[in-house]
C-alpha cells in the first residue's frame, strides 16, 4: 500500500508538471538534443513525460529491435543508436504488448510499476526478517519516497533492475548460489550494474571473515560468484560487438553520447574544477570528501554485511563511471537508500510509534524531493534543469 499511494501521488504530480512541458520540436529549437522514436507517439499528460529520454529508445528497440550496423555521421564519427541500451526490459514489454496488445506507453509503465512492487515486497522480506516488520514498513517508505523513486513508474528499467539486485542480495544471503548466478545473468541484461556484485561479493567475505563465519565452502562459492559478476558485467559489450562486427561497437556508442569518455568521471570532475582556490588539490580533496560522506549517508546504520558490501561496492561502481551531475542521482536507487538507523536492530521495538513518525516526516521531505526531480528533471520544459 506504501508503494502503490506514492506512486499513485507521484502520478498526479507527473499530470500537473506535465502541462508545463513543451514539444520535442520546440526542444530541439531551443538548441537541445532530444531522441524522437518513429515507433510511435503517445498521448499528451502522463503518457508523454514517462516515455521521454530513455523510454524513447526502449520504445524504439521494443518496436524495430536493434540496427544491425553502426550508423555514422558523414565525418564516419558513430552516432547516438539503440545498442546503448541493454535489452531485457524493452523485450519484456515488447512481450506484454504482444499478449494483452497494450501500446508501450502503458505497457512499459505496467512492467516498471510491477517490477517495483516485486522490488519492495523483496526489501521488506529482506529487512522484516531480522528488524521486524515496523523496520520493514520504514525500509519501503524510504524507497518509495527516495528523490529519484518515480522513475520506478516510467519507461526506465530502475524498477526491473531493483528487484534483480534485492533478488541477488537475498538469494546470497539465504546461500542460494546457483539463483543468484541466473539472477545475475538476468540483471546483467538489464543495466550494466552486475559487475558491482564482484566486488561486493569480495568485500562481502571479507565481512563474515571478521565475524568467523566464513567457511571454506562458502569462500569457494562466493570467489567464483565474484568471477562470474565480472563476467556478466561484459556480456552485454560483447554481444553488441559480435553483432555489429565491430568489437568496440559498445565503447564507440557509450561515446556518442558523451566524448569525454577518454577519461574517468572523477578526472573530469577534477578538470572541471581545477580553477577552484587551490586548484585540482581541493577539487581532489572534496571528491574525496563527497565520496566518504556517500558511503557514510547510505550505510549509517546498516547491520546486514551483504547489504552493507553492496551499497559500498555499489557506491564507488557509479561514482568511478558514471558523471558526476543531476542525471546520476537516480543511479543511487539502486543503493537502497533505506533509513537504516530507524531501522536496525537495537532500536527499542517498544516505540514504534515514535520510529515511524521520524520517518514519515523524512518521507515527506522525500515526496517534496520528488516533486523538484519531477518539474525539473523529468518533464521536457523551459526550466529543464537536468536531463534524468
Amino acid at each position: 500500500m506504501i508503494y502503490l499511494g506514492t506512486r499513485l501521488v507521484n502520478a498526479v504530480m507527473i499530470v500537473v508538471a506535465s502541462n508545463s512541458s513543451i514539444t520535442l520540436e520546440e526542444f530541439v529549437g531551443r538548441g537541445h538534443l532530444h531522441f524522437g522514436t518513429d515507433a510511435g507517439t503517445a498521448p499528451p499528460g502522463y503518457l508523454t513525460a514517462v516515455t521521454r529520454w530513455d523510454g524513447q529508445w526502449y520504445w524504439e528497440i521494443a518496436a524495430h529491435g536493434y540496427p544491425s550496423e553502426l550508423p555514422t555521421d558523414a565525418s564516419g564519427n558513430v552516432e547516438q543508436n539503440p545498442w546503448a541500451f541493454f535489452p531485457l526490459y524493452p523485450y519484456l514489454v515488447r512481450g506484454v504488448t504482444f499478449v494483452t496488445r497494450l501500446d508501450f506507453p502503458l505497457a512499459s509503465v505496467a512492467v516498471s510499476l510491477v517490477s517495483g512492487a516485486v522490488a519492495m515486497l523483496l526489501l521488506y522480506r529482506l529487512v522484516a526478517r531480522p528488524h521486524g516488520s515496523v523496520g520493514g514498513i520504514i525500509a519501503v517508505l524510504a524507497m518509495s519516497t527516495f528523490i529519484c523513486a518515480p522513475v520506478m513508474q516510467i519507461g526506465y528499467t530502475e524498477g526491473l533492475a531493483l528487484a534483480f539486485v534485492l533478488a541477488v542480495i537475498t538469494c546470497i544471503t539465504q546461500q542460494r548460489y546457483w539463483w543468484a548466478a541466473l539472477v545475475l545473468l538476468l540483471l546483467g541484461l538489464t543495466r550494466g550494474v552486475a559487475v558491482a556484485f564482484a566486488p561486493a561479493l569480495v568485500l562481502y567475505a571479507f565481512l563474515l571473515w571478521r565475524q568467523g563465519s566464513l567457511s571454506r565452502r562458502r569462500t569457494v562459492a562466493l570467489g567464483l560468484l565474484a568471477v562470474w559478476a565480472g563476467l556478466v558485467g561484459i556480456i552485454w559489450p560483447v554481444i553488441v560487438g559480435v553483432a555489429t562486427g565491430m568489437p568496440r561497437a559498445y565503447l564507440l556508442t557509450q561515446q556518442a553520447w558523451n566524448p569525454e569518455l577518454t577519461s574517468t568521471p572523477i578526472a573530469r570532475f577534477l578538470e572541471r574544477n581545477s580553477d577552484m582556490p587551490g586548484g585540482v588539490t581541493t577539487a581532489a580533496v572534496v571528491a574525496a570528501l563527497w565520496a566518504v560522506l556517500l558511503i557514510w549517508l547510505f550505510t549509517l546504520g546498516q547491520q546486514e554485511p551483504m547489504l552493507r558490501a553492496w551499497t559500498i561496492a555499489y557506491i564507488v561502481y557509479v561514482l568511478a563511471v558514471v558523471d558526476w551531475n543531476w542525471s546520476a542521482v537516480r543511479y543511487y536507487l539502486l543503493a537502497i537508500p533505506v533509513f537504516w538507523p530507524l531501522v536496525r536492530a537495537g532500536v527499542p521495538e517498544d516505540r514504534p510509534r515514535q520510529r515511524v513518525l521520524v520517518a514519515v516526516v523524512f518521507a515527506l521531505v522525500g515526496v517534496a524531493a520528488q516533486w523538484w526531480w519531477i518539474r525539473y528533471c523529468l518533464i521536457v520544459s523551459r526550466e529543464l534543469v537536468q536531463v534524468p
